[in-house]
This record gives structure tokens, C-alpha cells and sequence, in this order.
């Protein structure tokens, strides 16, 4: 968003009378569809307003006048022409995010499963049926709980719900997520797909669920936003555990040092280890033990996806890409595992040869363009040529998928990502930068501890980012093993720069 936002703005000066108009509409809307046509009224009535969107924040100082309580990371942002535009729009910018949080914060009552059932029997019992827990939320009429999931997992009656908000029964973590789904559905924005919300359940244990948000706001039958949510409460916990044991085993197995010797052909050549710490045949065991069925679970997924095999409908077709998504997201998790045990053990052996930096990095670049293109973000590729790289180029190249793959994940639409390249002293230097959500400052030492994720990764998380966290932890064992350093420098709110320095020729222990 270009433009005057309001960083430096202390107070309003004159108001227009289009300006006091949409102030007095926004003291008396009661529903989020009326705030959403006051912010499409701003932009369409002010001339001095380039934008104006309600949307979650991910910095602790982004711009924008906030909307509820912090959890919440909600803000009104105007885009303004120049400072003069802005602070004529500031006074019924002020009233509609009053009006967002009041129609936010009203009470939004509990309704008995009867009253939005459909009306023919075979509707009724599928949709009670449904092993998905079903919500519709229209605020302030109510929600209604649909299927009988939502008793069964969360304990409650759907004929008779709590009588509270159905924010309430989210996590306080998680509510920045749930408020920010559905005021895109209101807005018609394009979600980002399936997102990770807490959910309390009537012995007020914490369920998570993988929800999946449709707008049936314009269905004459409907009229409100519909949550469907499947239990993953206990495949996230299989993945703690394996993150628990894998830190276990890091903490008492570091990654063993480089070590280099000549190859046939005069390039280095890292040997093979064949010695592995005590205990560290417990991840790829269970790794190898998981990959076979999860990838059978793929392939299925795949053929029952196939319109060969016969057409789904759109509920059918989005339980597949659940199980499809999920199953992808542990096979890339044991596959993870599985480098990290290697490297831990000393048993990922290098395949060394002289490479040109330029062209391993085009290649790297090449495979992302499209996801940086469909996220409107700027990739940018500068590098220069120079001596030749001496390294394992499927290594080098997954260190920098790696760091490519972060900075697409935490930049938003109309940001920038350089790759670059830069012969130095001795060797080359490579950097990605990105103009993302950056890192906290205080959370920058843990950067390269095993599934470490920074916490201001909330609001990104529910457009669809689910790394494991163990990226960072893999790139830097590799660059080691070449001999070399990584070093991430980082703003929140601004970005982040991660820098790969790596010897021409890793360093010989063989006579070198």
C-alpha cells in the first residue's frame, strides 16, 4: 500500500461533509456487512483516499488505527494522497473502527441446530452426519452448530449450545485467525486455504481443529459464513513428539564437523560416516516406518481426485484437499527428519563438484517464480559471476529453497525478495533478503533451534504457512559442512536478510 498511512498524524483538521456523513452512518450500523460498505465508501467518497482496508497486523508497530484488543492484531489502514487527505479522512476512519469493534465485540447468541437445518429429511441427516464439525456464524443474528461432531468431540448440545459468542470458545492465541477469516469473508476477499483454530470443548480442555471457511453471505437460504472444522488435535500432537525427541536427540548429538578429502576427479569429497551416536536410530526409524503408509495415503488422494474416478462435490473435493494437504505436510516432515538425523549422525555424505554460483541460482529462483507471482510479490534475481563454487549443489540448492521458501512465506503481496550473489575473499557470499514481517529482536538467538517459530507469525499462519521449523536447523548444518557460516539479520515490521558464506573450496583435512 503506497502512500501517506498515518505514522506521523497527531490530530484532524477540516472535515468534509462526505467525511461527517460516513462518520454518522458508522455511529449507527449494527452488522460487520454495513462496516465492510463503509470501508468500500471511503475509498469510493473520499478523492484524497487511495485505499482502505480492515485487516489483521503483523508488526507491533504497523500502521493503522487499531480495532478491539491487541490479541485481536486488527486495524482500519488508510491510504491517503498526502498527509492534508489523511487527517480530513481520520474522523470517519476513527468512527468505522469503532463501529468494526462494536459490531465485533456485540453479543452474537447461540441458536438450537433446528432453526437453520434444511428443510428436506435426506439434507438434514447428512448434514447432522457430517464428521466435520459445521458452523454458521451471522453476526449479531447468531451461529448454529450444524453436525453432530460438534457434540461429539466438544461435548455440547447443538439443540441447546452455550449461551456465549462463538469467539469465546476460541483460544485467546488463536483469536487474531478467527477474527480476520471472517471479516475477508465479509469483504469478499480470496482466503488463503485451511488454518489451525483452538477450540475449548465443555471440560474446558483445548481441541485444535483445521478449519475451513466458506461466504455463503449472498445465499438467499443462508446468509452467513460457514465454518467446517476436522479434528487434528491428535496428529498435532504426534508431531510434538517427534519434535520433542528430535530436539532430545540434537541437544546430546551435535552435527558432526567437515570433513573433506580429495575425489578422483581433484574435487573435494566429503567420505561417508558410518558411526552414529547412541539413540539416533530412533527418528529414521520411525520416519522410515511413517513414509510408506503416508504416501500410499497420497497416492489414493491423488486417484480419488482424479475426475477419471467419478465427480465429487465441493464439500467432498475440500475433504480431500485436507487430507492431501496434511498428508504432503508429514511426508515433508519425515523427510526433514530424516536430513537432520543423517547430518546429527555424520552419515549425509557430499557429492562435490565445481558449479558456476549465477546459474545455481537461477535455478533455485526459476522454481518459485510462479508461487512469488500468484502472491504479488517482486523476485529478484542479482547475482554476478566468478570463480567456480566447489560445493554440493543439491545441498546448496535446498539451503537456498529453504530461505526462498521463508522469506515467500512472511512477505506480504507487494513486497520484494533479492537473491543474490557476490564473489568475496576467498569465496562467495549469497544473500536472500525480503522486505516480510520480520523477527523479533528477542526471539533472533533461537532462530536456528529445532521448530522454533517466531510469534509474530500468527497473523501469516492462517493464510496458509505450516512449516515445521526445522529449515533453518537443516540449512545451517549444511553450510557447515561446507565449511561455511549463516547469519540472519533481521527488523521486525521491515524484514529479513539472511546471509550463506561459503569457501571456494571447502578446506581439505586429507593432505589439503
Amino acid at each position: 500500500m503506497r502512500g501517506y498511512t498515518g505514522d506521523r498524524v497527531v490530530g484532524a483538521e477540516l472535515t468534509p461533509p462526505a467525511v461527517r456523513a460516513l462518520a454518522a452512518r458508522a455511529a449507527r450500523v449494527t452488522s460487520l456487512g454495513e462496516v465492510q460498505q463503509l470501508v468500500n465508501d471511503v475509498r469510493a467518497l473520499l478523492p484524497g483516499v487511495r485505499d482502505a482496508v480492515l485487516e489483521t497486523t503483523t508488526g507491533a508497530h504497523a500502521a493503522g488505527i487499531p480495532v478491539g484488543p491487541a490479541r485481536w492484531r486488527l486495524a482500519l489502514r488508510i491510504c491517503a494522497v498526502d498527509e492534508f487527505a489523511y487527517r480530513q479522512a481520520l474522523p470517519a476512519a476513527q468512527a468505522i473502527a469503532a463501529a468494526a469493534e462494536r459490531c465485533l465485540r456485540q453479543p452474537c447468541p447461540a441458536l438450537p441446530a433446528d432453526r437453520a437445518m434444511p428443510a428436506d429429511p435426506l439434507g438434514r441427516s447428512l448434514l447432522a452426519a457430517d464428521r466435520a464439525v459445521v458452523v454458521l456464524i451471522d453476526p449479531p443474528a447468531g451461529w448454529v452448530a450444524l453436525s453432530d461432531e460438534f457434540g461429539r468431540v466438544l461435548g455440547y448440545n447443538r439443540q441447546s449450545p452455550p449461551p456465549i459468542s462463538p469467539l469465546e470458545l476460541v483460544h485467546p492465541d488463536d483469536q487474531a485467525v478467527a477474527v480476520a477469516s471472517l471479516l475477508d469473508a465479509y469483504a469478499g476477499r480470496p482466503f488463503g486455504g485451511p488454518f489451525d483454530l483452538r477450540l475449548r470443548t465443555a471440560t474446558g480442555q483445548w481441541r485444535t481443529f483445521e478449519m475451513t471457511v466458506r461466504s455463503l453471505l449472498d445465499d438467499p437460504q443462508v446468509g452467513a459464513v460457514a465454518y467446517l472444522g476436522v479434528d487434528v488435535t491428535g496428529q498435532r500432537a504426534t508431531e510434538r513428539a517427534l519434535r520433542e525427541e528430535l530436539a532430545r536427540l540434537r541437544a546430546g548429538t551435535p552435527v558432526a564437523a567437515p570433513t573433506v578429502s580429495p575425489g578422483a576427479s581433484g574435487a573435494p569429497e566429503a567420505p561417508s560416516h558410518t558411526g552414529a551416536a547412541p539413540g539416533s536410530a530412533f527418528v529414521p526409524t520411525v520416519a522410515h516406518e511413517l513414509r510408506g503408509p503416508l504416501s500410499a495415503v497420497v497416492a489414493f488422494a491423488h486417484l480419488l481426485g482424479d475426475p477419471g474416478s467419478g465427480n465429487l462435490t465441493e464439500e467432498q473435493r475440500t475433504y480431500l484437499d485436507v487430507i492431501d494437504r496434511n498428508a504432503n505436510r508429514l511426508l515433508r516432515l519425515i523427510e526433514e527428519l530424516l536430513t537432520l538425523s543423517r547430518l546429527q549422525a555424520g552419515t549425509l555424505p557430499l557429492k562435490m563438484a565445481a558449479v558456476r554460483v549465477p546459474a545455481l541460482l537461477e535455478a533455485v529462483v526459476a522454481e518459485r517464480r510462479l508461487a512469488a507471482g500468484a502472491a504479488e510479490i517482486a523476485l529478484v534475481l542479482d547475482a554476478v559471476d566468478g570463480p567456480e563454487l566447489v560445493c554440493d549443489e543439491t545441498r546448496v540448492q535446498q539451503v537456498l529453497g529453504n530461505l526462498l521458501a521463508n522469506a515467500l512465506a512472511f512477505t506480504t503481496s507487494g513486497g520484494q525478495i533479492t537473491v543474490g550473489a557476490r564473489p568475496v575473499a576467498g569465496g562467495w557470499r549469497l544473500v536472500v533478503s525480503d522486505t516480510g514481517i520480520g523477527i523479533p529482536a528477542a526471539e533472533q538467538a533461537r532462530l536456528f533451534t529445532p521448530f522454533f517459530r517466531a510469534s509474530n507469525v500468527g497473523a501469516a499462519a492462517w493464510a496458509g504457512t505450516s512449516g515445521a521449523g526445522l529449515g533453518l536447523v537443516i540449512s545451517q548444518a549444511i553450510v557447515e559442512l561446507h565449511g561455511g557460516v549463516i547469519d540472519v539479520a533481521s527488523t521486525e515490521g521491515v524484514g529479513t536478510t539472511v546471509t550463506v558464506s561459503l569457501p571456494a573450496r571447502p578446506r581439505m583435512t586429507n593432505g589439503g
